[in-house]
Order: structure tokens, then sequence, then C-alpha cells
């Protein structure tokens, strides 16, 4: 049998054993184990591109992809052609597990190995550099997700010191919100609110620290979810979510939107696509990105 046969077989029955209950309304762009992906409202692969271990990924509106996976920040087009990479010259603990496109067109890095947090133009100068702390070079878990916020100050997840902060660009910390556990991802919901990724808790504090509501992984009775990472808050409060090490014997959730009232809209259950699916966005019916807050 030719390889190119084979493996249009592979990925067929990785598709069909693909399970999502409830209604998406929509199509997904998903990372999982090494690969970054645009999924069906059924949960089939439609476009893939491998990767390293992806923990950030976007729908650029110019129907480009953008992902860190850890190696690499990089951008490519839908047939595979690198545009855009940023590799951090320090690679140990992971080099860049976040990335956001700048209206400007510059992209935001989150350079976990040396705690710093990074503006490049499109031809890969760095414009704009804030150390960050806690950090040490080579941590595995300086940090996670970082945003740019719309008032220019920035949201660091530092995700082993169990902390989101809010810097300004000059370096001051103006927002110190504790996580009980790994801080992964952190998104401005507006009024001050902040929702925070925290593995078996979802958590939104205002802006005196104070936690105003919360989702637990055990909250949907005969669902299993285990570490809830990225985000993507949809405009009618809908929270989209992926999992870290999704499944154990099979049993588990990689991917889910739940409501404000703790009610599951769907979810992807299928160890078989991938076991990890951390990296999450919701894309319409023709596959842009839709609104909200990632």
């Amino acid at each position: 049998m030719k390889k190119n046969t084979l493996a249009l077989l592979l990925t067929a029955a990785v598709c069909s054993a693909a399970d999502i209950t409830g209604e998406v309304g929509g199509k997904l762009l998903a990372a999982g184990d090494r690969r970054v992906m645009i999924l069906s409202a059924s949960g089939a692969v439609e476009w893939e591109h491998p990767t390293a271990l992806t923990h950030d990924a976007w729908m650029l509106p110019n129907g480009n992809v953008l992902f860190a996976d850890g190696a690499t920040v990089t951008e490519v087009t839908p047939d595979h052609k690198v545009v855009f990479q940023y590799k951090s010259p320090e690679q140990k603990g992971g080099g860049t597990f976040s990335c956001q496109r700048l209206d400007n067109g510059n992209t935001l890095i989150g350079e976990n190995s040396t705690g710093k947090v990074l503006e490049v133009d499109p031809r890969g100068k760095i414009v704009f550099e804030l150390q960050t702390t806690p950090a040490k070079t080579g941590d595995h878990h300086n940090m996670r997700m970082v945003r740019k916020l719309k008032n220019g100050n920035y949201l660091v997840c530092h995700s082993g010191a169990h902390v989101v902060k809010e810097y300004t660009p000059k370096g001051d910390v103006v927002l110190e919100l504790k996580t009980p556990a790994i801080a992964f991802a952190a998104v401005r919901t507006g009024k001050g609110i902040t929702l925070v990724s925290s593995l078996a808790k979802l958590i939104e504090f205002d802006g005196a620290g104070k936690v105003v509501w919360e989702f637990a992984n055990t909250d949907i009775p005969g669902v299993k979810i285990t570490n809830m990472t990225a985000l993507h808050l949809l405009p009618n409060g809908n929270i989209v979510t992926g999992c870290y090490r999704a499944y154990d014997k099979g049993e588990g959730t990689g991917l889910l939107e739940i409501t404000r009232e703790k009610k599951l809209v769907w979810r992807l259950a299928n160890p078989k696509l991938a076991g990890t699916m951390m990296a999450v966005q919701k894309l319409d019916a023709t596959g842009k990105a839709m609104a909200g807050e990632r």
C-alpha cells in the first residue's frame, strides 16, 4: 500500500472516531498532540499542520494560523507556507508558549524561557521588551498565556507561581490575582473583570481581586473534565476551553463550551484525535474567527 493512501485511511479513521455531543454552531481551531487543526462541527479534521506541543493558536483575519508551540511562534498560510516566525534564543524549559497578533501588525510573544513579554514586528525585530517576575531563565513554568489589554497593559499568567499579574509597559504591577493551581490563561472581560483558567477551575475576579464567579471541573454531573487551559470567551458569555491530559483510560473531555449557568453546550471526547487539547478558538461555519475575548 502506498504511503499517501495509508495516511488518508488513517486520517479517515481518526475523523470517523471523532465524537462531539451537542451543537458547536461552527468550526473549531484546536491544537492537539503536536499539530494544530481545523475541526468541523462534528469533530472531523479538515486541515492540520505539524507543530510541537501547542499552547496558543489563533485564526487570523487573513486566513492564516498563528501558533506558539514552545519551540517557536509561527504564522502559516492554509497551504503551510511559513510567513512569520520567532524563535527564542533560549529554549530550555520551553521558549515560547503564548502569542497574540496586535492591531498594528506586530506580534505579542510570551517568552517563557526568559520570562519576558516581547512585541516583535513583521520582520522579526523586537520593538518592545518587558522582563517580568518571578522568572528564572530556563524554568518551565515562568509563564503561560500573555495578553495585551486595550488599556495598553499586559496580563501575564505566571504559571508556576500560581498568580496572574497586570503590568504597565514600564513594568509596574497594578493587579495581582492568586490562583489555586497553575495560572494558564487570563482574559479581561470588561468592567475590570478578569477570567482565569487554573486547571480544575475557571475563575472570575473583580478589579479588587475578589472571586465573583467560578466553574469547577466537577460541576457537570457525569462529564469528566480534567485540566482546563485555553479560553475563548464568547459575546454571549459562554466559555470555550481545552484540556491538558484530557483523558484517563479513555474517559474525559478534550474541548468543551459551557454557559454562565454551568450548563454544557457541547463537548468533544475523542482520545484518538489528541490526548491533550490546550489551544482552542471557535470559528463560524466559513472558518472565520468568532468574536470574543481570548
